[in-house]
């Protein structure tokens, strides 16, 4: 009788340790998904203007879901913050996201549903079938037409593209290819002096506005490069500050004139690579964006934060600065920037350094 007691504490000990093993588990899961939720709601800029535009309640919904999913054991912490980051990214802005290869295959996957809307035949080729990885080409196309291929707006391609224009300004010709597929952004400053030979008239003014919380001002991009911006808004109540305005004139006078442009893209044109071909948009009538597929859509946001969730340490990403087009901008029409012109020819098989069917296209089509 007495081991029967004992035996029957014994179970009831491990079973109580094992009940309290697996609440600790989840309630520090939970503890990481409400903080990426409050910290999104706090920091992220578009986040206002998104449920300003009637989806609070698909919002509500969807955090309270993913939040029951997870206390009853039906999905894990990662695939929670991945499919919480996604609703934004799917949706609205690019630039947010989870620091996980899942989220990359997510990622991947609308990339893959873009590619094969652009050209259907891609479905029965192998990777070895195509190369499409563009280098920076700087070169004649033929007597008319220059072209520039630029895949890259990081730091240490801007003076690569201030001597590519410069390459062109020495040729004889008179028409500019502006390549910017698979564009993985940088810093806007790349395109400076393109910017003076584009510009034919203003818009509205475009204003990149900071959200103004203690996480974003700790950011390191900020702290290290706009210290006296970051002084202004440390002394401001606003929710809001106003980072830049400017109508798209530089006050430059341009080094030199061109007759047309071509903008080409694709859908991994991204964040720096679309803010040329939305200059070209707003304010260049002699420049045309060419394609088959929208930009990828993280034009309206920028400056980059990141953060760390507390007890996984599971890194995420958000902007910390939201541009007045978004909240003018009708995101049930898509994300990204749409070609003027729809090129009528299936993706290139060959894309690096080369001069490819859609450049050579493109070249004809400004000669008309």
């Amino acid at each position: 009788m007495k081991k029967q007691t004992i035996i029957t504490a014994l179970l009831a000990l491990i079973a109580h340790c094992a009940f309290a093993v697996a609440p600790d588990s989840l309630k520090k899961d939970l503890e990481d998904y409400d903080y990426l939720v409050s910290f999104v709601e706090k920091n992220y800029a578009p986040f206002g203007a998104i449920m300003q535009k009637g989806y609070k309640g698909e919002y509500k919904s969807m955090k309270k879901q993913i939040r029951a999913q997870l206390r009853k054991g039906e999905t894990n912490l990662e695939k929670a913050a991945i499919d919480y980051a996604l609703w934004f990214y799917s949706q609205f802005d690019r630039h947010i996201g989870v620091m996980t290869e899942a989220f990359g295959m997510a990622q991947a996957k609308i990339y893959n549903e873009a590619f094969l809307k652009m050209d259907s035949t891609l479905a029965t080729l192998t990777p070895d079938d195509v190369e499409y990885a563009p280098k920076p080409v700087s070169c004649k196309v033929d007597s008319l037409t220059w072209l520039i291929r630029v895949p890259s707006c990081s730091l240490d391609s801007h003076e690569w593209t201030k001597n590519a224009l410069q390459q062109f300004d020495e040729s004889d010709c008179e028409n500019l290819i502006i390549d910017v597929r698979m564009n993985e952004g940088g810093s806007d400053a790349a395109w400076n002096k393109y910017y003076d030979i584009l510009y034919d008239h203003p818009d509205k003014p475009y204003i990149s506005w900071f959200r103004n919380t203690s996480e974003n001002r700790n950011q390191n991009n900020w702290k290290t490069y706009a210290k006296g911006f970051i002084a202004t808004c440390e002394a401001s109540k606003k929710k809001f500050l106003k980072n830049f305005e400017w109508t798209g004139d530089t006050g430059r006078k341009p080094i030199m004139r061109i007759r047309r442009a071509a903008i080409l893209v694709d859908i991994l044109t991204v964040s720096a690579g679309e803010s040329i071909v939305d200059f070209a948009k707003k304010h260049s009538n002699r420049a045309k964006v060419y394609g088959r597929s929208n930009t990828l859509g993280s034009n309206l946001t920028g400056n980059v934060g990141e953060g760390f969730l507390p007890n996984s340490k599971i890194k995420f990403y958000y902007a910390t600065t939201v541009d007045s087009g978004f909240y003018e901008k009708d995101f049930s029409e898509g994300l990204g920037i749409a070609p003027d012109v729809i090129i009528p020819l299936p993706l290139p098989r060959k894309l690096t350094d080369n001069i490819d069917e859609w450049v050579l296209w493109v070249a004809e089509d400004l000669k008309r």
